[in-house]
């Protein structure tokens, strides 16, 4: 999440204006990287604390990171097609 949060801050120089496609990293693979990786750390937890509690914050890490990551997928695809 640290490396996807620098690359999305990285991607515009000073002063410039726009959308740009985020490259590197998990972007490689995922148009919403920084939602990909704060899923798949919050599911790290749940295995390594293997509670009900752990269990339920990364169900609900889930269920509100995919729709936004989802979302912004789709707007990926409409703004650059």
């Amino acid at each position: 999440n640290y490396q996807a949060d620098g690359i999305l801050r990285n991607l515009r120089k000073p002063g410039e204006t726009g959308y740009k496609i985020p490259r590197g990293g998990l972007f490689e693979w995922v148009s919403g990287a920084n939602f990909a990786a704060e899923i798949l750390e919050w599911a790290g937890f749940a295995l390594a604390g293997w509670s009900l509690p752990s269990l339920t914050f990364a169900l609900f890490t889930f269920l509100n990171t995919a729709p936004r990551g989802a979302a912004h997928h789709r707007w990926y695809l409409s703004k650059f097609e």
